[in-house]
């Protein structure tokens, strides 16, 4: 099966920011989101940019920008999958000025196919001058057999933020692991930020091991990029308490990048314990 999704949104006059176009196949079907209670339409959960816990680096009211309206997109699969064979792609185009939210409302299962073929996703996204992207789906689940690969790109003008949210979870309850490998490139002002490759499974020699996954059944990673942090990088103290766990299942690192970024690592025994650590770091 080959789908394709491609999302542009365009910032209105009146701060609003308005999907152009919104359109999907499945299993990538998209769906347009309103917000709740007054927060960010992720369930309450407060991980929005309006919603954010902690240091509120990205909140878009700051610096007098008190009428921009993130739009918000649902992420969901139309159909089982990705099965082996697969390819899948997704647009993402951020005019500037541009705020966007999307999220999942169920975990994927990546799931084997015919003759041992490999599924792939490809999501290629785009945040122009002062626009805002976040990225936050629900769990990829490498089920026993399978073999997946997805490959992200982001390229952000100079002052666009962004908050990008990985989870994958090896095997599902009582199951081995499939094979699955997930990169994030991100390019800023035309300068590399971030090139980061993850590949876990049988397929992949050693990486369940010690050097690898650890024992460990879930991972994930939230990477925040915001442009005032080139001139006053967040202090460390802002996100020690992310690295304080007291749960012996989890592990978590914290990285400052030399842009203005933070990459946080997680490592857990299992998806609710990942997603505790991960929505605190937002």
């Amino acid at each position: 099966m080959r789908a394709s999704a491609r999302i542009v949104a365009r910032r209105q006059p009146d701060g609003t920011t308005r999907l152009t176009t919104l359109a999907g196949e499945a299993p990538l079907l998209l769906r347009r989101t309103t917000r709740r209670d007054g927060g960010s339409g992720f369930g309450g959960s407060g991980t929005g940019f309006d919603g954010m816990h902690g240091p509120d680096l990205l909140d878009g009211a700051r610096g007098g920008d008190t009428v921009s309206v993130p739009a918000q997109v649902c992420l969901a699969g139309g159909s089982a999958g990705p099965l082996g064979g697969d390819a899948l792609r997704c647009s993402v185009d951020l005019g500037p000025g541009a705020r966007l939210e999307v999220h999942g409302v169920a975990a994927s299962v990546a799931l084997p196919g015919p003759n041992g073929r490999e599924s792939s996703l490809e999501i290629h996204a785009r945040v122009g001058e002062g626009g805002a992207l976040l990225w936050s789906p629900q769990p990829l689940i490498a089920a026993r057999g399978a073999r997946h690969r997805t490959f992200a790109k982001v390229e952000l003008a100079a002052d666009a933020r962004l908050v990008w949210r990985d989870e994958l979870i090896l095997g599902r309850d009582g199951e081995e692991p499939g094979s699955v490998s997930t990169r994030l490139r991100v390019v800023r002002a035309g300068r590399v930020l971030l090139d980061r490759e993850v590949a876990m499974g049988p397929r992949h020699p050693g990486s369940l091991g010690p050097a690898g996954a650890g024992g460990h059944r879930a991972l994930g990673t939230v990477l925040i990029v915001d442009p005032a942090w080139a001139h006053e990088p967040p202090a460390h103290c802002a996100f020690a308490g992310i690295a304080a766990q007291d749960d012996p299942g989890v592990a978590v690192a914290t990285m400052r990048l030399s842009g203005p970024a933070v990459l946080i690592s997680a490592a857990a025994s299992d998806g609710a314990a990942l997603s505790r650590v991960l929505d605190r770091a937002l």
